[in-house]
C-alpha cells in the first residue's frame, strides 16, 4: 500500500504516521511488534514493568518479532527507575521516546547521541512552551476526548495552536481510530496520530476480553472524564468505574477492572488483528484525501 510521507515518518523511517499508543498493562511486545511491522510505530509504556529485568525480557521479545522501529512513553517523575529502563532500551535500538511526568532534559543528551528524538506529552500550551525550552524534538498534543489521560481541548483546536505557537513538530493524540480523522489530523498540521482506544480492540491487545468487547460495544455517550481515579482528567468507560471506591496503588492488580478509552470507540466495530486495523487506517486515509481533491477539482476524482 502507498506510504504515507511526513515529517515523521522521514524523521524514523516508517510507512505510516501512526504510533500505537504505549497503554497501561495492555501495549507489550505482541501489539508494539505488531503496529510496527504493519508500518507504523508500537510503543510500550515502561510503567508497565515491576523490574527491569522484566522489561528487558519484552524488548528482547519484540526485536525476536521485528526489527522495526519502536517507541516507548518513559516516565521521569522518579518514581520509576527511568536510568536503567533508557539504557535498556538504547541497547534494544528504541529511537523514540515520549517524555511524561518529568524533565526531558534528563533522557535527551543520551537519546540524540543514540539517533534518537524525544517528544513530550502536553494538553495546553503552557505545558509545550516548557518543553520547548527544553529542548524537545516534538509534541503529542493529548486532547480532549483521548482515552486515559486527556486534556480539555479539542484534536482540531490543539494540534494547529500548538504547531503555530512552538514552530515544533505536532503529534496529534485523541480522538482517532479511523483513516479519515488520521487525514484530518494531517489537515491541521499534526505529522503523526496516537492510536490507542482502536488498538484496545486488538487480537494482541493485552487487555481483558471484557474489556475488548466493552470498547466495540460502547458509545461516546458511554465514556466519562473524571479525575477521581488517578488525580487527573482521564476518561473511562463509565461501567467500568462505577463501584470505584478509593484510587489503586499504581501497582495494584485493581487498574485491571477499570477501562480506560476515549470517544472514538464511536468507529470501533469489531475486534480485529493490529495488521488489518493499520491497513484499514491507510487505506481509509487514502480514500479521505481522495474524496477531498475531487471535492476541489472535480476533474481529479
Amino acid at each position: 500500500m502507498k506510504r504515507i510521507e511526513t515529517e515523521f515518518t522521514k524523521m524514523m523511517g516508517i510507512d505510516y504516521p501512526i504510533i500505537g499508543a504505549p497503554m497501561f498493562l495492555i501495549s507489550y511486545e505482541e501489539l508494539a511488534a505488531a503496529v510496527s511491522e504493519a508500518g507504523g510505530m508500537g510503543a510500550i509504556p515502561l510503567p508497565n514493568f515491576r523490574t527491569t529485568e522484566e522489561l528487558k525480557k519484552t524488548l528482547i521479545k519484540i526485536r525476536e518479532r521485528t526489527d522495526k522501529p519502536i517507541g516507548v512513553n518513559i516516565h521521569l517523575s522518579g518514581r520509576f527507575d527511568w536510568k536503567e529502563q533508557l539504557g535498556l532500551c538504547l541497547e534494544a535500538g528504541v529511537k523514540f521516546f515520549i517524555s511524561s511526568l518529568g524533565d526531558p532534559r534528563l533522557i535527551l543528551d543520551d537519546v540524540h547521541a543514540s539517533g534518537g528524538r524525544v517528544f513530550a506529552d502536553v494538553i495546553n500550551l503552557e505545558q509545550a512552551l516548557k518543553a520547548r525550552e527544553r529542548g524537545v524534538d516534538g509534541l503529542v498534543a493529548v486532547a480532549c476526548g483521548a482515552g486515559g489521560h486527556c486534556g480539555e481541548i479539542p484534536t482540531i483546536i490543539l494540534v494547529p495552536y500548538l504547531k503555530s505557537k512552538t514552530g515544533l513538530p505536532v503529534i496529534a493524540a485523541g480522538g482517532i481510530s479511523t483513516g479519515a480523522q488520521m487525514a484530518a489530523a494531517m489537515a491541521i498540521g499534526a505529522c503523526a496520530v496516537v492510536v490507542g482506544t482502536r488498538l484496545v480492540a486488538t487480537t494482541e491487545s493485552r487487555a481483558l476480553t471484557e474489556y475488548k468487547k466493552a470498547v466495540v460495544q460502547a458509545g461516546p455517550e458511554d465514556i466519562v472524564c473524571t479525575d477521581r481515579i488517578t488525580g487527573n482528567r482521564a476518561t473511562w468507560i463509565a461501567k467500568s468505574i462505577e463501584s470505584f471506591d478509593r484510587q489503586p496503588h499504581v501497582r495494584s492488580k485493581r487498574w485491571r477492572e477499570f477501562w480506560s478509552a476515549g470517544q472514538s470507540v464511536a468507529q470501533v466495530d469489531e475486534i480485529k488483528s493490529a495488521a488489518e486495523v493499520i491497513r484499514e487506517m491507510v487505506q481509509n486515509y487514502h480514500e479521505a484525501c481522495k474524496r477531498l481533491v475531487s471535492s476541489i477539482d472535480p476533474g481529479k476524482a
